[in-house]
């Protein structure tokens, strides 16, 4: 693994040529900012990016109008959806759905097994999710605002407090802060397999320009 970076990160998006951060920089009057660049993991070399660059490639074409209508745009997940949709999700268990012209149009606080659901991977008319106090991961079905999938929780040990998803191809990966584990599932048989371990807590894994980034406890790295 080669380290990236150690800043204090709050928020790291995809783009074409790897990622755009989202850092908090301290001022000399001791008050915060929140400032933004990119990596190109080509290249590997960071420049500075625009809240613009970053909102585009989280929120897609439609960012200004769901932006603007976000109590915080930095800390949550979204993920744009094959119908050009927009699923926008707190850690609180607040999910959004935005429409194709960026407008809200559902809205609710999801939870299973009254604990709070988050994070937002698509897969076809699904979205998964994290249930980090339950230990486990939902598939949830916008058009019928159901849950209709569970992996883990109860006596499973599939997850540990797992803290993020993402979706790549045919697979689920899924970052578990209690065991330093990024877990994968494959959407075919619904198999759970470790993928990476760390001697750290892992938060995030994304793929982007045919390289593998995690953010960890101690920063960001490429694998």
């Amino acid at each position: 693994m080669k380290k990236l970076m150690d800043i204090d990160i709050v928020d790291i998006v995809p783009f074409s040529k790897g990622i755009i951060v989202a850092r908090k920089d301290t001022l000399p009057s001791g008050n915060t900012k929140i400032s933004f660049f990119t990596y190109d993991v080509k290249l590997e070399r960071p420049t500075a990016s625009t809240r613009s660059a970053y909102l585009l490639n989280k929120f897609g074409e439609n960012f200004e109008a769901i932006s603007e209508q976000l109590s915080d745009y930095i800390y949550c997940d979204a993920a744009v959806l094959p119908n050009k949709h927009v699923a926008v999700s707190y850690s609180s268990g607040e999910l959004g759905l935005f429409n194709d012209k960026g407008e809200l149009y559902w809205t609710s606080d999801l939870q299973y097994k009254d604990c709070p659901v988050s994070g937002v991977a698509p897969e076809g008319k699904y979205i998964w999710c994290v249930v980090p106090d339950n230990n486990c991961i939902v598939r949830y079905c916008p058009s019928t605002e159901k849950i209709v999938l569970r992996i883990g929780g109860d006596s499973s040990t599939a997850f540990l407090n797992p803290v993020s998803i993402s979706a790549y191809e045919n697979s689920l990966y899924v970052c578990n802060y209690e065991s330093c584990k990024i877990r994968t599932v494959n959407l075919r048989d619904f198999t759970v397999s470790d993928y990476k371990i760390f001697d750290e807590p892992v938060y995030r894994y994304i793929k982007t320009n045919d390289r593998e980034l995690v953010e960890l406890e101690s920063g960001v790295y490429m694998l």
